[in-house]
């Protein structure tokens, strides 16, 4: 501790406004925190009792996300030893006092039960049994094995988390993302925010942004809207971030550019769905050249489907599917068309229907499992494996708006069955990031690949497909 460091923890202690400085100089100078906390948990015994000292001395501690102090007297005493200015006489008999109360601190801390205030609360929690909306989180470590969760701390900062993830909450305008992705958003009364991962701290200026970290401890940030500063936890220097802007940091705490991905990650939840809605269903047992409709709150007589080939084609053929019948698309020239319009605009819905993937799957095989809608950006509703590596990996479950897929992680392509489940929630601004949720085998997927579009299901044009199965939306009606 150095000359200048001795003055402003002596100003500090006299109540003068130099907290900032202060917590600048201790980014500096880690080492600096050892002795502060030793000196202002001492200065705060003689004045208040135990347990407020233990609060601040954690805050503090906390706020600038150090490691845990080991021997504090030990080690201070060992510098009081080194030092003759009179400036320290005030902290040998701090240190002194310190030995002394410690006794009394930790017995007060065994007989009295203290009590911890939560920092947050579950707002919403989606494919994950342990929490449930309205739960109340402490500061300490919290995981996320599966599913989704949307926090809300204290300070009204909004934390959309995807599992598998792991925060240690310090504080409601601290946490340590230690694997995971998040995405944060900020209002005005919570700038200053952070986040620090394992090899870097993202403050908050006012703004949306998302930080991923992979197990190795690199991370990256993605600013949505807004603007924050960010620096490897090597650098001193922070740089300024905006909207579209990006940056990666290794293991090594190496700073580097990187292009902006938001579609990595997930922006919000969704909200409730109907507890009894209408709905329709094929079942592909009729073995004949229509395949009939059931269902609820329709009239069902009109939504029969007709077995279809285009041009010399052979059509759809009927073979065994997990539960009676299945009908065989090869990706050529066999579909099944209904005159069922689909499910128009940003009205909610939910496809869920049982597939068996060739392992040959190719290219030339894909976007026609179920689709419907018009054929231009945001407009068209269409469901598929993925064809296109430039969108994700090949033969994942694919969602696609036209230009705006939403691809998930688990392979298809194993020539087994598989219950596929896409659901997306209604509202006034609804996103294939947002909205959209994918379930296999009847378990919350991962996505690989999250693009940005306004769903607006357009299904009276002239040019809009009814519902179709096995066939490309994009395709030239029969001539």
């Amino acid at each position: 501790m150095n000359e200048y460091e001795e003055k402003l923890i002596a100003n500090y202690l006299a109540g003068e406004d130099v907290d900032e400085e202060l917590l600048e100089a201790c980014r500096v100078n880690t080492k600096l925190l050892k002795d502060l906390a030793d000196i202002v948990a001492t200065e705060r015994l003689l004045k208040f009792d135990a347990q407020e000292d233990d609060l601040f001395v954690e805050e503090f501690e906390a706020r600038l996300q150090t490691e845990k102090e080991d021997q504090f007297t030990a080690q201070f005493q060992e510098k009081l030893a080194k030092k003759q200015s009179s400036s320290l006489k005030f902290y040998q008999i701090a240190a002194v006092a310190c030995l002394i109360l410690l006794p009394v601190f930790y017995f007060s801390s065994k007989t009295q039960a203290k009590k911890i205030p939560s920092i947050a609360n579950i707002a919403k929690s989606i494919g994950n049994p342990s929490y449930k909306m309205g739960d109340k989180l402490n500061a300490g470590l919290f995981k996320l094995a599966e599913g989704y969760a949307e926090i809300v701390l204290n300070n009204g900062v909004q934390l959309t988390l995807e599992a598998p993830i792991k925060i240690d909450f310090k504080n409601p305008d601290l946490i340590h993302l230690l694997e995971g992705n998040l995405v944060a958003n900020v209002p005005e009364q919570a700038i200053g925010f952070t986040v620090l991962t394992p090899s870097s701290e993202i403050i908050d200026l006012g703004t949306e942004f998302a930080v991923g970290v992979n197990q190795s401890g690199a991370s990256e940030v993605h600013v949505m809207q807004g603007e924050v500063k960010a620096r490897s936890l090597k650098n001193n220097k922070f740089v300024n971030l905006f909207k579209d802007d990006a940056r990666a940091f290794d293991a090594q705490q190496q700073m580097s550019i990187i292009e902006s991905n938001p579609m990595r990650f997930r922006r919000s939840l969704p909200g409730e769905s109907p507890e009894d809605p209408d709905y329709l269903h094929w079942s592909f047992d009729d073995q004949a050249n229509f395949t009939t409709a059931k269902g609820k709150g329709f009239d069902v007589s009109q939504f029969s489907g007709e077995l279809k080939a285009f041009k010399e084609g052979l059509g759809p053929k009927f073979e065994n599917g997990q539960f009676g019948k299945a009908l065989f698309f090869n990706g050529k020239d066999a579909y099944v068309e209904t005159a069922f319009k689909g499910i128009g605009g940003t009205e909610p819905r939910t496809v869920a229907f049982w597939a068996k993937i060739p392992e040959d799957f190719t290219i030339n095989n894909g976007y026609g499992m179920i689709s419907w809608g018009l054929h231009e950006p945001g407009k068209a509703w269409q469901i598929s494996p993925n064809p296109l590596k430039s969108e994700g990996p090949l033969g994942r479950l694919r969602i696609g708006t036209m230009q705006a897929p939403v691809v998930g992680q688990t392979d298809l392509r194993d020539r087994r069955w598989h219950h596929i489940a896409i659901v997306m929630y209604g509202g006034s601004e609804v996103d294939t990031s947002t909205h959209i949720l994918l379930y296999i085998d009847g378990k919350l997927e991962n996505t690989s690949h999250k693009a940005v579009q306004r769903i607006d299901t357009i299904l009276d044009h002239k040019q809009s497909r009814p519902l179709i199965f096995g066939r490309n939306m994009a395709f030239d009606y029969d001539k």
